[in-house]
């Protein structure tokens, strides 16, 4: 009993923060436990379904494809919205001269091939 009274009196900030850590971790599960008794059978089923279709859609969202490919999107929308480097405006001449670009080609390829494939996904 003694060596725990030295080994407190030699560490109070320990000691403290080992309370603090200790009252919210009973908080919190205060919290879990009032949650889990309000809860009825209904109420599980439907939470129970939410995280399965949850999981249904983060499995293709998950996938190295997609995240590459949101990847690349998300870096083009950013350097096309960079207000130092605004847009020029294009008019059908310019959309027409555009289109004879090879990165323009490419990504009017991509497009046309997500288009395709969203509309097979629609059926």
């Amino acid at each position: 009993m003694e060596e725990l009274q030295e080994a407190i009196a030699q560490n109070p900030e320990a000691v403290a923060g080992f309370i603090e850590r200790l009252d919210l971790t009973n908080q919190l599960l205060d919290v879990v436990s009032l949650g889990t008794r309000a809860m009825d059978d209904e109420m599980v089923v439907n939470l129970v379904g939410m995280v399965g279709r949850l999981g249904e859609l983060l499995e293709p969202a998950s996938h190295e494809n997609t995240i590459a490919g949101l990847d690349k999107l998300l870096n083009a929308v950013a350097e096309a919205s960079d207000p130092d480097n605004p847009p020029d405006k294009v008019g059908l001449m310019g959309l027409m001269k555009a289109v004879n670009d090879p990165d323009v080609q490419k990504a009017l390829g991509f497009v046309i091939k997500l288009a395709k494939t969203l509309g097979k996904k629609l059926d």
